[in-house]
């Protein structure tokens, strides 16, 4: 028994050191940039890995009312008998421009909880701030005439008769105030954990765990081609006598693309080794063999030499599709101006390109999603009804 133990610690010592030896060995081949893979979310709005076939069903059916259910959230609003106003049916709601746009939810599963992003774009928020500003400037201004007209008014009235014309002139304007400074209150109450634990709890009902939001704020509509399309359907169904042509026109003012080379980045990549990564600059990354070599110092250099006020250039920089770099929209269906059953109208605008400079241009292997989907475009489609038919809207954006 003795001998067999010895001769497993003797082959278990060798197995040992001819990986030690490994690891201290120079590296043989140079490293490549780093390619850019697009998340699981972009790929599948719904990503969930499960050994269990029979708990993916379901699932399709949980994704298309958890979309209903975050939209109906954001769409909340004060009933009129609070505020005093009048009753609007849910259909002039729906059709509202001035609300909070939501993109579609994407789900990532894990064994614990369910992580879902969504993209927002608060256009409510900003007609309540100019609205607001207004009414508190015409309020001033009313209060700097009074105080200026005192002395008339106080020669030809009592102070009675001065105080309710005051009270005649300032109350509606300060009725006004409060109602959308409450309604901004509420817009701003939807995005904190007072209102969001309940909607949590009406989707942890489906899914049985724990969910995690993950709320990101758009600055612009055309960051996202969900609310981008959500919106330009809205115009259409508004607007019986619209022009669809002007109202592309009207939308692609608003698309900035990025400001660069066209020939620089349409040349064909040459091939060879970048020195600057920090791989590629030093043989081998182990403390030891650089403590040998005296590479320190040019480590050092190239980890901590760096200006705090670089850091966020170069890493802003190193992000890649952060640029749109072209937008593509159609529309399709009965979009007549005229009551009567015409043939279905089709309409193309586009600014900018779609292809992916690395693989087009640059001939650089470049990563597709579903097979077939390049990984700089982002997709979408709406589809609505108006009285002559039903009518759908795609939009494309890439991103440099």
């Amino acid at each position: 028994m003795e001998n067999n133990t010895n001769k497993n610690l003797n082959i278990f010592s060798k197995y040992f050191n001819k990986n030690k030896s490994s690891t201290t060995s120079l590296q043989s081949s140079y490293v490549g940039n780093h390619k850019y893979l697009p998340p699981i979310s972009k790929e599948w709005k719904d990503s969930v890995y499960t050994f269990n076939k029979n708990n993916i069903k379901n699932l399709p059916i949980f994704g298309l009312k958890i979309n209903e259910i975050i939209k109906n959230y954001f769409n909340l609003y004060f009933k009129p008998k609070f505020i005093k106003n009048k009753f609007l049916a849910y259909k002039y709601r729906y059709l509202s421009l001035n609300k909070i746009y939501v993109s579609k939810a994407e789900i990532k599963h894990t064994n614990n909880k369910a992580i879902i992003t969504v993209y927002v774009y608060n256009r409510e928020k900003i007609s309540l701030l100019k609205r607001i500003k207004r009414i508190k400037r015409s309020f001033y201004k009313k209060i700097i005439l009074l105080i200026n007209n005192h002395s008339k008014i106080m020669r030809n009235s009592s102070s009675k008769l001065y105080n309710k014309i005051i009270k005649r002139l300032l109350i509606k304007e300060l009725i006004l105030l409060r109602k959308y400074k409450l309604k901004l209150n509420l817009n701003l109450y939807k995005f904190e954990e007072k209102l969001l634990f309940k909607l949590k709890n009406l989707i942890i009902k489906l899914y049985n765990k724990k969910v995690e939001f993950n709320i990101i704020n758009l600055k612009s509509i055309m960051l996202n081609s969900d609310i981008f399309t959500n919106l330009f359907t809205l115009k259409i169904v508004n607007n019986k006598n619209i022009n669809i042509i002007r109202i592309m026109r009207i939308f692609f003012k608003k698309v900035l693309l990025a400001n660069t080379n066209s020939v620089v980045e349409k040349s064909i990549a040459i091939k060879g080794v970048d020195f600057s990564l920090i791989e590629n600059k030093f043989k081998s990354l182990n403390i030891s063999s650089i403590l040998k070599n005296n590479d320190i110092t040019e480590l050092y250099k190239d980890l901590f030499n760096i200006k705090y006020n670089k850091i966020n250039k170069e890493i802003f920089n190193s992000i890649k599709y952060k640029n749109i770099g072209g937008l593509r929209l159609e529309v399709k269906g009965r979009l007549s101006k005229r009551n009567r059953a015409d043939r279905s109208i089709s309409k193309i605008k586009w600014k900018g390109g779609l292809k992916n400079f690395d693989s087009s241009y640059k001939k650089l292997s470049s990563v597709n999603m579903r097979g077939y989907v390049e990984s700089n475009i982002d997709y979408s489609i709406y589809t609505s009804k108006r009285n002559l038919g039903s009518f759908a809207v795609k939009g494309w954006f890439s991103g440099k």
